[in-house]
């Protein structure tokens, strides 16, 4: 579904030019979008058009949040009645209210390659459709009805998604250019305010026309470029669109540390800072300049913005996480803010200016970010102390930038807490119908060894031995010793073997990805990365017997797994999925094409008005810049014939080919495209393989071949030597876990 989750604008068939927003609140209508790309803190913006699609718990539906009001999608008055109006409404906190603020989102068709969906709710089963006479030319009205497929009722999404801001600072003085709007048009240099101010931040716009050049856009003032003065060559203005090479600037790294250099195409002008007599600088530009000078050499500086989507916001020093705790703020070990989301949170702008808040009014409630390598610095632009672990707690301190307990990891909250499934070393069946747990520690035993309480993903309840006679899954009580565990790595017993009876109370933990082929080290342990005792490890196959290692004895011939790269540039993900909603096949063939979709640079920037950031240039004048190809078909283990599928992009100082997402499919098996398309968003988002497995009523082509090893007992379905296991030691190879009830 649209990707997947994240924020969004939303359009009908009908009327494509209209993005769905709000009108006369609570009521949902659509308006005109404005024109692309547009940067986020942009007069331009309308923010009541950006929707947050958040997956819910059923795994199947969707809730739509507005990023401006925080209020939810739903139907007025839960009324099932055709031409009921759509309204935006606090989320509800009952299950019979929810479902009426719940939508299935479910394929219909594509047009002009571009995959539109219906909307449907969960609860009255109408669907969103826009009326169809626009009030005043202006907008439309959206309501619900029930389906009959018109364009009225077809809905595509586009990601949101804005160029990053820079600051472009002078290496001799370490001043920022900037523009403050005067009569002459200059601009000048200038110290880093205390906070980011938008008369210092700039943004590329990268033109067709000129190969490799890009418009310098002033973030404050939006309609003005970097310009040199036609009347000298020399001066540096700042000026309105006007198309000529005075306002195209090549931007080429001049190392490996962020310094670059500034050249306008016309007449290889650089930039540079040039100092008069009492040290004061401005920015110049020069002809025959030699850019290896350091008082030509420039930093791009990124201002710092996290995902606009919801967060977590984990301390580096005590691995502590930001949570709410009714109307105050606390910390949390992370697990238990996963299942009741008081550990997640989402940034937003404050108007127009490069400040964060909570949706509060006062400067007492808004933050300035800092960057400190990986982490941020969060400021209170009021009082200027930062938020800090100490004394147990979260609080707001002054100074002390240095000390990590104010450094904060900001991560997408989506699998940022990983899950297990419990796997019975006899059965190998999977304990619980959702086996989605979560290991959150509450304290320690006499030994010092970690005892957990263990969450159900979905449901939020805990493991409970009742009564000592069964195991049930209960309200949590971290202080009821019968929810509390510890995890005993299992032995072999005196013999040096394992019997039934010894493995029926062991456990694999298995990471709970979807992929067959999971191959990537997602999941670093258990609760977060600062509990050292405890380690996910990859099993390693086992060897084969002596004398069966040659290509001649196996069975089978399983594709390599790639080592894929977390795709985290929001434009790349966005350029990839828009490659994935291109393809238009329902099954692959026995000789499908190598390339199934690519793109280059002139189809992204011209036809598909994206800004491609400079981290991910490298390569892109080249067709096939970002591809989705074929890389073999291979026999599996159970002698199915499937093709191996990979997205990949070239990126600079990398290898020529970066694997970001990885399929597996039968040959020759009718899954619908819809299908494949989940598929790769679902490893291009998680970064990890998938595979597709063949409905029972239908066969893969080819020849079956039976396999000569032994089947796995009944389980999850991951092939032999590819489970990831959680060991209760510090050393890896430990294959199986007991838990063991205080």
């Amino acid at each position: 579904m649209f990707g997947g989750e994240g924020i969004y604008w939303i359009r009908s068939e009908f009327l494509p030019t209209k993005f769905v927003g709000i009108h006369n609140n609570p009521y949902v209508h659509g308006g005109e979008c404005s024109f692309m790309p547009i940067g986020l803190l942009s007069p331009r913006l309308t923010r009541t058009q950006l929707w947050l699609v958040e997956q819910v718990h059923d795994g199947e539906s969707f809730i739509f949040r507005n990023y401006d009001t925080g209020t939810v999608l739903g139907i007025e008055n839960g009324s099932s009645t055709p031409g009921t109006s759509i309204v935006l409404q606090s989320y509800a906190s009952t299950s019979e209210d929810t479902s009426s603020q719940r939508w299935e989102v479910i394929w219909v068709r594509d047009n002009n390659k571009i995959p539109y969906y219906c909307i449907t709710n969960q609860r009255t089963r109408t669907v969103l459709d826009q009326t169809e006479n626009a009030e005043n030319g202006a907008g439309f009205s959206v309501e619900s009805w029930n389906f009959h497929g018109c364009q009225r009722q077809l809905w595509s999404s586009e990601r949101a998604t804005f160029p990053t801001m820079y600051w472009l600072i002078t290496l001799p003085s370490r001043q920022r250019l900037q523009y403050i709007p005067n009569p002459s048009n200059t601009t000048s240099l200038d110290v880093k305010t205390k906070f980011p101010s938008r008369n210092q931040l700039w943004y590329l716009e990268s033109v067709v026309e000129y190969d490799g050049y890009y418009r310098i856009r002033h973030v404050d003032s939006e309609d003005r470029v970097l310009d040199l003065s036609s009347n000298d060559n020399e001066s540096i203005l700042a000026r309105t669109v006007e198309g000529g090479d005075n306002q195209m600037w090549k931007i080429t790294n001049i190392d490996l540390n962020g310094i670059v250099s500034i050249v306008c195409a016309r007449n290889d002008t650089v930039l540079y800072a040039h100092s008069d007599r009492e040290g004061v600088y401005y920015p110049r530009g020069a002809t025959d300049a030699s850019t290896c000078n350091g008082r030509y050499q420039w930093c791009l500086d990124p201002l710092p913005i996290p995902s606009l989507f919801w967060t977590a916001m984990q301390c580096r020093g005590s691995g502590k996480f930001v949570a709410q705790s009714g109307g105050s703020i606390t910390a949390s070990n992370g697990a238990r803010g996963e299942g009741d989301y008081t550990a997640q949170w989402r940034f937003v702008t404050q108007s127009h200016n490069p400040y964060f808040t909570h949706c509060q009014s006062s400067n007492e409630y808004y933050w300035a970010l800092d960057c400190e390598r990986e982490d941020y610095i969060i400021t209170n632009l009021s009082t200027s102390n930062v938020i800090a672990w100490a004394d147990g707690n979260t609080q707001a301190l002054s100074g002390g930038a240095r000390d990590v307990n104010r450094h904060w990891f900001i991560n997408a909250s989506l699998q940022s807490v990983p899950s297990f499934a419990l796997i019975n070393a006899k059965t190998g069946m999977a304990l619980g119908y959702v086996p989605n747990w979560i290991f959150q520690q509450v304290g320690t035993d006499t030994d010092d060894r970690p005892i957990y309480v263990i969450i159900n993903k979905l449901s939020d309840k805990v493991l409970d031995h009742w009564g000592g006679v069964r195991i049930e899954a209960l309200d949590s009580d971290p202080i009821d010793p019968h929810h509390q565990w510890r995890l005993v790595p299992c032995h072999n017993n005196a013999t040096g073997t394992m019997t039934d009876e010894d493995r029926r109370c062991c456990w694999t933990l298995v990471s709970r990805r979807d992929s067959t082929y999971d191959t990537i080290d997602l999941d670093i342990d258990i609760t977060t990365p600062y509990l050292e005792s405890h380690h996910i490890v990859k099993r390693i196959p086992k060897k084969l017997p002596k004398g069966k290692g040659n290509a001649k004895a196996q069975p089978s011939h399983i594709p390599n797994n790639p080592r894929i790269i977390q795709a985290t540039n929001r434009v790349l993900r966005d350029i990839v999925e828009l490659l994935i909603s291109q393809l238009d096949f329902d099954r692959i063939n026995d000789q499908p094409s190598p390339v199934l979709a690519s793109t280059s640079r002139t189809e992204v920037v011209r036809d598909w008005c994206i800004d491609v950031p400079r981290t991910i240039q490298a390569g892109w004048e080249c067709d096939g810049w970002v591809r989705i190809g074929l890389n073999g078909i291979y026999m599996d283990q159970n002698g199915v014939r499937v093709a191996n599928i990979q997205g990949q992009y070239n990126a600079q100082t990398r290898k020529p080919s970066n694997k970001i997402l990885h399929i597996i499919v039968p040959v020759c098996v009718t899954f619908g495209r819809q299908r494949i398309r989940e598929a790769m968003a679902q490893s291009l988002e998680a970064a990890t393989s998938v595979r597709l497995d063949a409905p029972e009523n239908t066969t893969a082509s080819g020849p079956k071949k039976q396999p000569t090893t032994t089947q796995r007992p009944p389980g999850p379905g991951v092939p032999l030597g590819q489970y990831w296991a959680a060991t209760a030691v510090r050393t890896a190879g430990i294959e199986l876990t007991s838990l063991t009830l205080l």
